[in-house]
């Protein structure tokens, strides 16, 4: 059947899930010869993401229930009668039997995203692949990664080793790049490359061992020396030359070519050995001398010239060689350690019964492409007869070829539909590949596919190009101004790529009237263009919604990265517009949490001086205080100065009594002494504490490693119903559309490719097939140039996409509000900037298209439900007393870890209420694990030092009732917890004891009192306080 393979090229906003669903419906409606109530198993629809395929379930299940219903919603009803040969009364009675058996047989309704589609194959070819049965599906690389860094970290040897060795040179090699000198971040971050479809190619074919690639390096090096040297000789060479022609610098024109040969050469650094774009282009152009140059001067330099051409090409093939073998050594060691790190991924995975989802189209590419396609439909137990793929631009090479044999089987019976649009291709990053699109019915790279021969056939039979040429989305003026933007601007692409703007014109039959486009820029060297921009958008979002009639909900800001996004909703925050963003309220950007993270850091390592100054600096710029801030850092230097800075804010922290508690008591403990607010950041944080405690108990190391991680993800969830301004990245706002869209500043902040992938076969020794190395120049003069100018090309055209995205969002107005152009304009419609694109479409500003004073009109009446006021917040404590005992108070886990002599001297002397009691709670904790045989003789003398005392020694007789770590509720809700309180059985006496490991301080004593104030309000009257400080000479003090 012709035209059963049929590529819809589609527009933002032209209707493609509402084609795809009625597609789907049509093709269900029409069955075949055997039926048609369940003959929507045989048709599988294909998405990218899992809220794209509920999307679609939900239309065809919303248009099966109306048609049903004998209704016909959103046009639907014509749209079939033109595309099935069904009338009115046969396409309701059919649908009708379709939904109802949909809803009994949910399961069998094929939509789903192609990586569900591919994890369905894996598990049918599970022993064919290797695979357990019941293998765990891992869908977050960084659950894989870190624990196989730590496996070959914990590999290094003290003695050296190749392993060793290159892991040293790894880091080194990160920290002359400008990373972190974190060897583990570094390697976690490399490591995701094992992850990327793109590399795997390159990775395979590397199977050399480390020792091997030792041997590479050394060569290389001593190419690369030699190079220098030839380069250096070259130069003397032409140095000779121009004497014995008696050619000087101002033979030449500026006396530029003379100048690279005689001094740029023999400079040191190798970077200036590049000819510049000026000498490139006077060769290039056969421009040698100045037109005003002598006669004789300019006879000289021909007579020469040919010799002169044979310099400069000898000086072209050595440099070229040279910084191909500089670019190649660069990276070495990140290439040297794959194997390794590939080689450990293996183990890791197979001891854990793990895999992870993009192994999977890699892992069936071999069985499912040089097998026959009814050997497949046999494993898998289903056969489809028509498929629906959206999203195609962002399908990878391998899922496309995956299920391309079941494609070309199906085509003399049932329909394939591949609907895609190549300029909202944003997903390079997770294989997407957008000429795969572009190039069909071609079969993109399916050289080595065994059958490709025939499925090209196939297809080319059956194929046909449609396009989705209406916008349904946006206001007729914004539709105009993009199809004139976009005409205006896609020549910056290269021809390969240009082509995917050869749709980009859509047409307004369908749009509403209106519309509104504002772009402008802001800015000067003097005015920061970010603060300006970030004004005028508060202006302009308070006069939309006093003025138009506008809600917050109407107003969405896209931005091409979290810390804009960030940026952007603190600073709405802040002037008081409401704001829902996931990506930007980070829990970490509150400064009260950054502190909290700092006292949690003080009190896991009391020596930790980045989280003293943090908490220092909170409490300075806090309260208004006398203070100069670098008295401040010279006081905090030690631990007694930092405890008698939180005193002077009446903060006291007893960090023994806190480490008692749970981790998230800690926290509320935290809150409560350092008097922070609770906040909404506060309130999301404690669920973040709460959750993290329940799943892997209260180690605050373990939690602060957590947040290390979590520093960019966790953040405040505010219902996407309330009546707030939207702020997102433009990744996230593909799919959907907005009534206001504000674009705003420079994009300067997006992320670049820092490494690339080349074949070094045909160029080095024979043992370096491939290698990764950076992106960057240097590489124009290199055997790698064409990998850096595709990159490059690749590059513009994902930040083009991007800018396209954004820019068909909206429904009434778009804004883009960017920075000044800077003055050098020189190339720079290619920089990928937000203004260059706008300079390349004019360099007039602002450009403004539609009425400003047009009203919203909309019957939805927002409202916030979301509000968080201040309130008192109700501690357990206040109605609850428990009686604990030691066990429960002392944070064992954490003394036996950390070993704090004064915190496992005060949890011995808690076990002992009389003198005969020592030897039993010291075995008592021998045995628990509590102590070492050392801690344990250690904590006997010092025991016996201290009962041995006469003035102690009478408080550990059985003349005494003992409350050891008794815990005391004040009226309050507070609690003090004593350290032993003796009450006389024979005299109305008590006496508070309190042990301290250090020394003399006023805080003590007040502490003490304040206990025997308690006691007296009990209604205790001869109380005596006493203070035993346990160090070597034992001191008493008696209050």
């Amino acid at each position: 059947m012709k035209g059963n393979f049929q590529i819809y090229h589609s527009s933002a906003g032209s209707g493609k899930t509402y084609t795809l669903s009625l597609s789907f419906i049509a093709l269900a409606l029409q069955g075949n010869n055997f039926g048609y109530n369940n003959y929507y198993r045989r048709i599988l629809a294909v998405t990218f993401t899992n809220k794209a395929a509920a999307e679609m379930k939900e239309r065809v299940l919303k248009y099966l229930n109306a048609l049903s219903l004998k209704k016909d919603i959103d046009g639907i009803l014509n749209w079939l009668l033109e595309n099935t040969q069904l009338d009115k009364d046969e396409i309701f009675n059919r649908s009708k039997v379709i939904h109802m058996h949909i809803l009994h047989n949910y399961s069998d309704l094929a939509i789903s995203t192609i990586d569900k589609f591919t994890y369905k194959i894996v598990k049918t070819f599970a022993l064919d692949l290797g695979l357990s049965q019941n293998f765990e599906l891992e869908m977050d690389n960084r659950k894989i990664i870190q624990p196989v860094v730590a496996l070959l970290l914990n590999k290094i040897s003290e003695s050296g080793g190749d392993l060793s060795s290159t892991l040293v040179n790894f880091a080194l090699q990160k920290v002359e790049d400008g990373k972190s000198g974190n060897i583990e971040n570094d390697l976690e971050e490399f490591s995701e490359q094992l992850f990327k479809e793109s590399a795997q190619n390159f990775i395979n074919t590397n199977k050399s061992k480390l020792s091997s690639y030792k041997k590479i390096k050394e060569k290389l090096y001593i190419e690369k020396n030699n190079l220098s040297s030839k380069i250096k000789d070259l130069s003397n060479n032409v140095s000779a030359f121009f004497d014995k022609h008696k050619l000087t610098k101002d033979c030449f024109k500026s006396g530029i070519f003379y100048n690279h040969f005689i001094f740029k050469l023999v400079d040191r650094d190798d970077s200036k050995w590049r000819p510049t774009s000026t000498l490139l282009q006077n060769i290039s152009n056969d421009i040698w001398y100045a037109k005003s140059a002598s006669k004789e001067s300019q006879e000289l330099v021909d007579s020469t010239k040919h010799h002169l051409i044979k310099f400069f090409d000898m000086l072209m093939d050595l440099l070229t060689h040279y910084y191909s073998v500089k670019a190649v050594l660069r990276n070495i060691y990140s290439t040297a350690l794959l194997s390794e790190l590939t080689s450990e991924m293996i183990s890791f995975k197979k001891e854990n019964n793990i895999e992870h989802i993009s192994e999977f189209n890699k892992k069936i590419h071999h069985i499912v492409t040089q097998q026959p396609s009814s050997f497949i439909y046999e494993r898998i137990g289903e056969r489809y007869n028509h498929y629906l793929i959206d999203e195609f631009q962002d399908t990878s090479l391998l899922q496309w070829q995956n299920i391309l044999p079941l494609v070309t089987d199906s085509l003399d019976i049932g329909k394939t539909m591949l609907v895609g649009d190549g300029k909202q291709s944003i997903y390079r990053w997770r294989g997407g590949e957008v000429q795969q699109f572009s190039k069909l019915p071609e079969i993109y790279k399916g050289e080595n596919l065994k059958y490709a021969n025939d499925w090209q056939k196939k297809i080319n039979n059956h194929y046909a190009s449609l396009s989705l040429i209406e916008n349904y989305r946006s206001r007729k003026n914004i539709i105009e101004f993009n199809n004139i933007f976009f005409n205006n601007i896609k020549d910056i692409l290269s021809e390969d790529f240009r082509s995917i703007y050869d749709y980009v014109e859509q047409k307004t039959s369908k749009a509403k009237e209106g519309g509104y486009v504002h772009l402008e820029l802001f800015g000067d060297k003097e005015n920061d263009f970010k603060q300006l921009i970030l004004n005028k958008m508060v202006d302009e979002i308070q006069k939309l919604i006093t003025l138009y009639k506008y809600n917050f909900k109407n107003i969405t800001i896209l931005c091409n990265s979290r810390k804009s996004v960030s940026l952007v909703a603190e600073y709405f925050s802040k002037n008081g517009i409401p704001v829902i963003s996931n990506e930007g309220l980070l829990l970490a950007s509150s400064e009260e949490i950054k502190t909290i993270i700092a006292i949690l850091q003080y009190l896991k390592e009391k020596q930790n001086t980045i989280a003293k100054v943090v908490i220092a600096e909170y409490l300075f710029y806090k309260y208004s205080n006398n203070f100069e801030l670098n008295n401040v850092h010279q006081q905090i230097k030690t631990d007694e100065g930092f405890l008698d800075y939180l005193n002077q804010f009446h903060i006291y922290l007893n960090s023994s009594k806190i480490l008692q508690f749970s981790l998230y008591e800690i926290v509320e403990q935290v809150l409560s002494v350092f008097k922070i607010k609770n906040d909404i950041y506060i309130d999301f944080f404690l669920d973040a504490v709460l959750s993290f405690s329940e799943k892997n108990g209260s180690c605050i190391t373990s939690f602060l490693s957590w947040w290390e991680d979590r520093l960019e993800k966790e953040s405040i969830v505010v219902p996407d119903d309330n009546n707030a301004v939207q702020v997102m990245t433009i990744h996230k706002s593909k799919g959907l559309s907005f009534d206001i869209v504000m674009i705003p500043f420079n994009w300067e902040d997006r992320k670049k490719t820092n490494e690339i992938w080349v074949d070094t076969s045909n160029y080095f020794d024979s043992q370096l097939q491939t290698a990764l190395i950076n992106c960057n120049n240097h590489l124009e003069l290199s055997y790698f140039k064409d990998n850096y100018q595709l990159e490059k090309e690749k590059n513009l055209l994902d930040s083009l996409n991007k800018l396209y995205v954004a820019m068909t969002r909206p429904v009434e107005r778009l804004y883009i509000f960017s920075k000044y152009f800077p003055k050098n304009l020189k190339q720079y419609e290619k920089k990928e900037n937000l203004n260059s694109f706008l300079y390349k479409f004019s360099d007039k500003f602002p450009i403004i298209k539609g009425d400003y004073n047009t009203n919203h009109h909309s019957n939805k009446n927002f409202k916030n439900k979301f509000k968080i006021s201040d309130r008192n917040k109700l501690k357990w404590r206040d109605i609850i007393s428990v009686k604990h005992s030691s066990n429960d108070i002392w944070d064992l886990e954490d003394v036996k870890k950390k070993k704090d002599w004064g915190k496992l001297l005060h949890l011995t002397l808690s076990k002992i209420n009389y003198f005969e009691d020592k030897k039993t709670a010291l075995k008592s904790l021998y045995d628990l694990g509590f102590v070492t045989k050392e801690d344990q003789k250690k904590l006997e003398e010092t025991i016996d030092n201290i009962l041995s005392h006469e003035k102690i020694r009478t408080y550990f007789t059985k003349e005494w009732e003992i409350k050891n770590e008794q815990e005391i509720l004040l009226e309050n809700g507070e609690t003090y917890i004593p350290d032993r309180i003796v009450f006389s059985k024979t005299f109305d006496k008590v006496v508070v004891i309190d042990y301290k490991s250090g020394s003399y301080s006023i805080d003590d004593e007040k502490q003490v009192v304040d206990y025997a104030k308690t006691l007296s309000l009990m209604g205790y009257k001869n109380i005596e306080k006493m203070l035993i400080y346990t160090s070597e000479n034992i001191n008493i003090i008696n209050l």
